[in-house]
């Protein structure tokens, strides 16, 4: 009796961190759809669509964290493709998009993990690495795509870092300051370690 008592609670765990998980991509994929800024190659400045898919890994951890922003970076990319294919991309260039504007870049996200238990300090630091990491993918993307349509190198990486720091520094500061916010917040601490 003891051990399906045990079972039990294992399994009243899993389906918590599933729906609390489930719940947490929906909103941020909600969040997602509102763009007061939508540049037209992708990109958008959103109101904190990447905060709850964040929280995730910060409350289960690296591995289960990784696994939930992948299903985000799906998710993305579903509400996206028929938009990145009208772009007319060769194969090899929508490919490149699909892995590094969608499940390398949501993805990363998964870093925040690291943060899990250890306080403030650690979750703004690795939220601001998975964040980097983010940037980092839009901007190896951004180089294989205006490679395309640009000449000389100089060019092609000054058109990326432009073009996807526009929407990705709003992103990461509003981020940034929304788990600074959240994590200061006694009542929100307890209530993500429950």
């Amino acid at each position: 009796p003891f051990s399906h008592k045990k079972e039990g609670e294992k399994m009243k765990e899993k389906i918590r961190k599933l729906t609390v998980s489930a719940m947490l991509i929906a909103l941020s994929t909600v969040l997602s759809l509102i763009k007061p800024i939508d540049l037209p190659l992708g990109g958008s400045v959103t109101p904190f669509a990447m905060l709850p898919v964040m929280l995730i890994p910060i409350m289960y951890g690296v591995r289960f964290g990784f696994f939930a922003c992948f299903v985000n970076s799906v998710v993305q990319m579903l509400l996206s493709i028929a938009e990145v294919v009208s772009w007319g991309m060769t194969p090899l260039v929508l490919v490149s998009c699909i892995l590094l504007d969608y499940i390398l870049a949501y993805t990363v996200l998964g870093f925040t993990g690291f943060a899990k238990n250890k306080g403030k300090g650690a979750i703004i630091g690795f939220a601001l690495l998975s964040l980097s990491l983010r940037f980092l993918m839009h901007f190896i993307s951004g180089t294989v795509l205006f490679g395309n349509f640009s000449d000389g190198v100089w060019a092609v990486i000054w058109g990326s870092i432009t073009y996807n720091a526009s929407y990705m520094v709003p992103e990461m500061i509003t981020t940034t300051l929304a788990l600074f916010a959240l994590f200061s917040n006694k009542a929100f601490c307890n209530f993500i370690k429950k």
